[in-house]
């Protein structure tokens, strides 16, 4: 992936040296007044950490590396790597171990929820708590 003649930032370039090249590459121009609150809202990002990670004061926690890789359609793992998160060596070719995954039906079934409005509710309260936490630059 590049952008114009610039190509992608080696693993263990600065993780703000990274930042820029993607807002820049994803049409974000970081020295634009009011790029930061723009970004912070399209990513569910509270703009106080934009700001921080812009001015190199801080790494992203999880949450946010999830939702850079998100945003900006690329693999999280590189950016837990690029975060300090992980070791450079979980990019290696080993496979990951497989988790098992539960879907919200399997999940609902077992926690005995049947009913559609309640199910909605359980929906509707996930998706308000997620977005506090995104929010507030919580967990």
């Amino acid at each position: 992936m590049t952008h114009g003649s610039q190509p992608e930032l080696p693993i263990d370039a600065p993780f703000v040296d990274w930042l820029r090249w993607q807002l820049l590459r994803h049409g974000y121009d970081p020295a634009e007044r009011g790029v930061q609150r723009r970004f912070a809202d399209d990513a569910g990002i509270p703009v106080a950490t934009v700001s921080r990670l812009l001015r190199d004061v801080s790494q992203p926690d999880i949450n946010t590396c999830y939702a850079l890789g998100l945003k900006f359609n690329v693999p999280v793992l590189p950016i837990l790597v690029r975060a300090g998160h992980l070791p450079r060596e979980a990019l290696g070719n080993e496979p990951s171990p497989a988790r098992p995954t539960t879907t919200e039906d399997q999940a609902f079934q077992a926690l005995g929820v049947t009913d559609e409005s309640d199910r909605a509710a359980i929906r509707a309260m996930i998706n308000a708590l997620t977005t506090k936490h995104r929010r507030e630059g919580t967990s």
